[in-house]
């Protein structure tokens, strides 16, 4: 039987006023070097009338640069923000045990949008709106919300809520007592800013993340690096993604995304070259992922990227 099949008899089987329900169009959809996303159109038949309904189906992936996945875990970040003010798109149906497709997955509807490329390249109505959205994730009564699963053990602090599932991942990938992430650690816990404080962050806050129908932004996806942590961690990742993918940031790690945030929210960002070097930590772990192994990392440019920009952003002394 065809994987179409299967999940065809899965959703049947939860559409039980459905007289017949089929899996059809099936194709793969722009997605980030991470993710695995698929795009069908659910055929649906009942009382005589026929409904062909956009849909995504989130496969979760075995291995992968941010290792371990857990779309169980995206499934419900993103049911518990349909009660919210953040545009997400509807899940519908999760399966954890991997007895349909092979791999535990979810399905969720299909936004209609236009992505965008990975940086803003000039401020936009768009940039606006991303920025808005943006605000309305670290917004959210998380707590009130159902989201409480994120929080990890030390979550009352938030540079250990962030980056702790982080050095999770690098003691997988076997780098977690790598110099520049031992020393970096440590500058970063003995120099946290005094207004640090918790909320939900979305993870990776680039324009790829955001579907837009015309100025508006329709949709908020890719929620698999959410997790809790100071809402300037967010635009802090944004700021070291550019910095390692597209040129350095503005001297105190200011971006394009940061300057909309200050403006859309009314509040000044401060300690903003401090969250960039939390992205950079960050950023150095997904490099690594992405190698394979932390001596190919070495031997290539990055992690020389990462450290002229942490002497740059925190000065020669910074410890690493």
């Amino acid at each position: 039987m065809e994987w179409t099949e299967r999940l065809g008899t899965f959703i049947a089987e939860r559409l039980p006023a459905a007289e017949r329900v089929a899996v059809v169009n099936p194709r793969g959809m722009p997605a980030g070097a991470s993710n695995v996303t698929l795009a069908f159109d659910l055929q649906v038949w009942a009382e005589g009338l026929e409904w062909r309904l956009p849909m995504v189906l989130r496969p979760q992936r075995e291995d992968g640069i941010l290792a371990p996945y857990d779309v169980g875990r995206q499934f419900r970040v993103m049911r518990a923000l349909a009660a919210t003010a953040v545009p997400v798109p509807a899940v519908l149906w999760f399966e954890p045990t991997g007895e349909v497709l092979g791999t535990p997955f979810f399905v969720m509807g299909r936004v209609r949008g236009e992505t965008l490329p990975l940086f803003w390249s000039g401020r936009s109505p768009r940039l606006l709106a991303a920025a808005e959205a943006l605000a309305a994730v670290h917004a959210v009564d998380w707590r009130s919300a159902g989201l409480g699963f994120l929080a990890t053990g030390g979550a009352d602090d938030p540079l250990e809520a962030e980056l702790g599932p982080w050095r999770a991942r690098a003691e997988r990938l076997r780098i977690g007592r790598a110099p520049l992430l031992v020393g970096l650690g440590e500058w970063l816990r003995a120099n946290r800013p005094a207004d640090a404080r918790l909320a939900l962050l979305h993870g990776d806050p680039n324009p790829g993340n955001f579907l837009f129908a015309g100025d508006r932004v329709a949709a908020v996806v890719d929620w698999e690096l959410a997790g809790l942590g100071d809402p300037r961690a967010d635009l802090g990742f944004y700021a070291a993604l550019q910095t390692v993918f597209g040129g350095m940031g503005g001297p105190h790690g200011e971006t394009l995304l940061s300057e909309a945030y200050a403006a859309v929210t009314g509040r000044p960002l401060e300690a903003l070259e401090y969250y960039e070097a939390t992205g950079l930590y960050r950023m150095a772990v997904v490099m690594a992922g992405w190698a394979g192994r932390f001596g190919a990392l070495s031997a290539g440019r990055t992690l020389d990227v990462i450290a002229r920009r942490l002497e740059a952003l925190l000065g020669p002394r910074w410890g690493g």
